[in-house]
């Protein structure tokens, strides 16, 4: 069965957004004799002002007076909804009446209903800053590995691409675009207050050289997730300074309530299949096509007729390197508490084994959160302490012996047995081709992850109103990596074995002490003031040996002195940085209609230049309640409406340790009195005037609500301009170097980000709908006079993404194919003389008559055009039914499958089955696929058009059904829930490779589909149980 489809998405996919949306507003609201009454709170009997009074279905209303009092026309069979702030929503039934009086349950949830900021919370009515806040009910269901997987597709404005799937493998985010060219263009994470370096710890290996990145945040249990904020705008972001220009993400974990002892069990099993395999050439596919080649350039077949019967069904890579995975998870959590002291602990396990076989991931987690709090002393405890064991394949960008696991077994000779006869690995005709299932079982790549991180913290209430807080907490991290390549591999069999060894350590302390003062006056002011003082340290380092030219496989890595000596190689280094910062903000509010916030960071750091060792962070945001305006108050359909705006400052100062220092480093070798000695020399130029990025942010907002808050939503403009960006810049020769750091650049970000909730059908059938809309455009503004930066490497292409000034950040670049010479076109007058009939036509851009470099232009842009998710919730007495979509529209990726095989660099390679079913031969004079006969001309193998594919696509992300089971009679069980889960069901794309979000890069800008790790359709079975 396909589960890949091609639509037009120009027509389908915006129509069907736009009619999704529709949908979910239409639902919300639309019947009459008067009735009169008076709603009154049951905590005081007294009078309720502001209560929307409500025609059920309809968008007919009233607002009660300054006694309570309403008065509206209403049929005898109608139901009246009353809703306001702060009180439970309530129908009545008229049921003929004339006049009742209604009473109203205070809410007290949603009266205290707050967000996460930074360095404090707030209520949600009264934040003037861009702020996403999910719950634990709101984040996606399934096997989440990680975090930032809970919120994938969920929240506008931010993009979050699974890199990679292998278990464990990195994820990209991006908050509002990227905003950086060399430096990091991650959000900053806080975990309970502990900002957190989120770098990954595992070293890269430089036998395996498939530079895999691993998700760091692996170390926390998903499952301990209580709320997740994203702080997207100056005025959210800028209380954390020279790191806030990427966005901050806040988590927060779960504590216990008051109450007796709680246990939960929550246990899921899972398996796992590739959504999608490559179609490449079957092997008598493969087989009829060479022989044709050699036919057309008038040669011998390249197989007899003798091989082809040897050679039988051959072998389907692919087939042979794919599994079934499978994926475990327990978790056991305690929680309660007592009036002044609470707790939360648990412990998790999970186990997932990958689609393509020797990968996995193991996990062990531990957390404990402890909370002690009177009227005069608060004092708090968060700690997580985890054990992650990945199992790695080959999976990186390199070409030949070095290419991954999956790029092998898609190019791999499909007329290659897996084993010979005597029992060895088939070796290919292609010396630089390993075999694929030789890769995968005779490469050991294990790494072991230690990571202990959380914080202390206890605050003082010197007066009610104001109080003092130390918070201390630390972040520690291990990492062993051992790797080894048998003599059953090409390159281990060339050097009988090569092992090595990488071990890695980081570290992370944290010091903060602030005041907050906090109080109301006359009952119309409320006043917040904040300041404080930070200290964050970090430290890096790591060691690495290895050696080759073993006597034997059996000890893979643990004796590297087995090896040859002259064969051993070592390094090490350390890295430390320290952040130094004082900070401050002010809330206020009048009458809870006019809002300010203000803060104000300064940030010390060891990483800039001596002339720029601070770095001043502003920003303000007033917000204006208009619904509490007069003119609205009695507008029942209305239930809120506030405006916001903001503008500040924010930072990035990841821009490495030592770049504003000069640098020292070994160069070359002398003997004095027979004894050999290192030179040393300068590596790198000092720039005392070196320092951060700075990112200029405006917000505009606007948060909604209608028919007492059964649609609510929230729209913003945001335009973001970074300048100072750290480029590499020419320098005279004389200085002994070519290029130098400056911070010279700009780029800038704007877009549109829109959400809505809705509450399309009440009990005793629910719905709830959700969605998120994101429009962002980015673009190069300030390249400092250079003409262009050209990067991107990966298999045979390279420089094939550009930066350049009015552009989008690495746009794909390459040549534009206009379609393929025919018989009988005058070739020898083209810009192409020496071309063959079949061969591709590349256009002359510049007009030269002749292809050459400069006939490269811009292919596309590696950033959608908009991203959208709709989630739907059901539920019907004890049953409950979700299902979630996540879309992409516009934006390419380069498929570099494209470029290597319909150029392969080697005769004996595979070819996507697409191009050569229906290649131009004389009698097939397509103007879509090539000849397959090798061209001869350098460029064919670069990046061009065709291979630049659009990466729009529409996935059902989640489905789940869960069933709450019937157990009044069993008291030791308070609920169990059984639930049944599916992930990446199915996916609507025209992209032709394995799958549109995939990259090469990581967590880069640059994006290119190098066959990384499949993506998997998942099904999940779990139970969650309630003590």
């Amino acid at each position: 069965m396909k589960y890949f489809y091609t639509i037009d998405y120009e027509e389908v996919s915006l129509q069907w957004l736009l009619t999704s949306f529709l949908l979910l507003t239409t639902l919300v609201g639309f019947s009459q004799n008067t009735v009169k009454g008076k709603v009154t709170s049951e905590d005081d009997r007294s009078g309720v002002p502001g209560i929307n009074v409500l025609l059920k279905n309809t968008t007919q209303g009233t607002v009660t007076d300054a006694n309570g009092n309403f008065q509206i026309p209403a049929a005898p069979n109608a139901v009246l909804v009353f809703s306001g702030v702060g009180f439970i929503r309530q129908e009545v039934p008229v049921n003929g009446k004339s006049q009742f009086d209604v009473k109203l349950v205070v809410d007290n949830r949603q009266l205290n209903e707050v967000v996460v900021v930074g360095y404090g919370t707030q209520k949600k009515s009264d934040l003037t800053g861009a702020v996403s806040s999910l719950d634990s009910k709101e984040f996606n269901k399934g096997v989440q590995t990680s975090v930032d997987q809970l919120i994938a597709g969920r929240a506008a404005g931010v993009q979050i691409t699974q890199a990679s799937a292998e278990p464990g493998g990195g994820v990209t985010i991006r908050i509002r675009g990227a905003n950086s060219i060399n430096a990091n263009n991650e959000p900053l994470y806080v975990i309970d207050g502990l900002p957190i370096d989120n770098s990954p710890v595992v070293p890269n290996s430089p036998v395996i050289t498939d530079g895999a990145v691993r998700n760091p945040l692996n170390a926390l249990n998903p499952s301990d997730i209580e709320s997740i904020e994203i702080l997207k705008d100056a005025s959210a972001t800028a209380i954390y300074g020279s790191r806030g220009s990427n966005g901050v993400i806040l988590i927060t974990t779960k504590k216990g309530t008051k109450g007796k002892l709680k246990v939960n069990y929550n246990a899921y099993s899972s398996f796992q299949n590739v959504t999608k395999t490559i179609p490449m050439l079957s092997t008598q596919q493969y087989i009829s096509l060479l022989n044709d080649i050699k036919k057309d350039q008038g040669l011998a077949p390249e197989f007899s007729d003798e091989q082809i019967k040897t050679i039988g069904n051959g072998t389907n890579w692919q087939k042979e390197i794919y599994r079934t995975g499978y994926a475990r998870n327990h978790q056991l959590a305690f929680s309660g508490g007592q009036d002044k002291f609470n707790y939360y602990a648990s412990v998790n396990y999970f186990d997932q084994k990958g689609v393509v076989i020797s990968s996995g991931i193991k996990r062990y987690v531990g957390r404990a959160n402890l909370t002690y709090n009177d009227d005069k002393f608060k004092f708090g405890l968060n700690l997580n302490s985890s054990l992650v064991k990945d199992d790695f394949v080959p999976n990186g960008v390199s070409i030949n012996e070095g290419a991954g696991v999956v790029n092998t077994a898609i190019f791999q000779d499909p007329t290659l047995p897996i084993r010979n006869a005597d029992g060895t690995y088939g070796q290919t005709l292609i010396v630089n081709l390993e075999n694929p299932v030789a890769l995968a079982n005779e490469v050991t790549d294990v790494a072991e992850t230690n990571r202990t991180f959380g914080n202390i913290f206890a605050e003082y209430f010197i007066l009610p109103a104001l109080s003092v807080k130390v918070n201390a907490g630390t972040d520690r991290q291990s990492a062993r990596r051992d790797s080894y390549l048998s003599r059953q591999t090409r390159r281990g069999q060339a050097t009988n074995g090569i092992a090595d060894v990488q071990s890695s350590n980081a570290s992370n302390y944290l010091l903060e002490l602030t005041a907050r003062y906090s109080k109301t006056f006359q009952d119309i002011h409320t006043l917040e003031v904040l300041g404080g003082y930070t200290y964050q340290q970090f430290q890096n380092d790591y060691v690495g040996a290895g050696s080759q030219n073993f006597s034997s496989d059996a000890l893979l890595s643990n004796n590297l002195a087995a090896g040859a000596r002259s064969t051993f190689d070592v390094a090490s280094g350390r890295n430390q940085n320290q952040l130094q910062s004082y900070l401050g903000r002010v809330n206020y509010n009048l009458l809870d209609k006019y809002l300010l916030t203000a803060s104000f960071r300064a940030d010390g750091s060891s990483r800039f230049g001596a002339n720029n060792k601070f770095g001043f962070f502003p920003s303000v945001a007033l917000g204006w309640r208009i619904k509490e305006e007069g003119f609205l108050k009695n507008v029942a359909v209305l239930s809120d409406l506030k405006l916001r705006g903001s503008y500040g400052l924010t930072g990035n100062q990841d821009i490495g340790s030592y770049k504003s220092l000069v640098l020292l480093g070994p160069q070359g070798n002398a003997i004095f009195d027979g004894v050999s000695y290192v030179g040393v020399s300068t590596t790198q130029l000092p720039n005392a005037n070196l320092k951060w990025e700075t990112t200029g942010q405006l917000d505009l907002g606007l948060d909604f609500g209608f028919f007492g808050n059964r649609l609510t939503g929230s729209m913003d403009y945001f335009h973001k301009n970074t300048r100072d960006l750290l480029l590499q810049l020419p320098v005279p020769r004389t200085t002994g170097f070519s290029t130098t750091f400056k911070n010279v650049g700009g780029m800038k970000n704007q877009g549109l980000e829109i959400t809505l909730n809705t509450v399309n059908i009440q009990k005793p059938f629910t719905w709830r709908s959700s969605l998120n809309f994101s429009l962002i455009r980015n673009e190069v503004t300030d390249l400092a006079g250079l003409p262009y930066i050209l990067q991107g490497e990966a298999g045979f292409s390279k420089d094939f993404s550009i930066i350049k000034k009015g552009e989008p950040l690495n746009s794909f670049f390459g040549y534009i194919i206009d379609g393929v010479y025919q018989l009988g076109d005058n070739i020898k007058s083209t810009p192409q003389p020496l071309a063959n009939p079949g061969e591709y036509r590349y256009r002359d851009v510049n007009g030269d008559g002749q292809i050459t470099t400069a006939d490269r232009t811009i292919l596309g842009s590696p950033f959608p055009n908009y991203t959208f998710g709709i989630n739907n919730d059901f539920a019907y007495g004890p049953l409950t039914f979700s299902f979630f979509l996540q879309g992409v529209q516009g934006g390419s990726v380069f498929n570099l499958n494209r470029t290597e095989s319909e150029n392969p660099i080697s005769f004996r390679r595979n070819r996507l089955a697409e191009s050569y079913t229906d290649r131009w031969t004389p009698t097939n004079p397509t103007n879509a696929n090539p000849s397959g006969i090798p061209p001869k001309v350098a460029y064919a193998t670069n990046i061009n058009s065709r291979a630049v594919e659009d990466a729009s696509f529409i996935r059902l992300k989640t489905i789940q059904l869960a069933y709450n089971l019937p157990l009044a009679k069993l008291k030791a069980i308070r609920s169990a829930q059984l639930y049944v889960t599916g992930q990446n069901l199915f996916t609507i794309t025209k992209y032709t490779g394995s799958d549109p979000e995939v990259s090469a890069f990581g967590t880069s800008n640059v994006r290119a589909d190098y066959n990384a790790y499949p993506l998997t359709r998942t099904y999940t079975v779990g139970l969650n149980l309630n003590f």
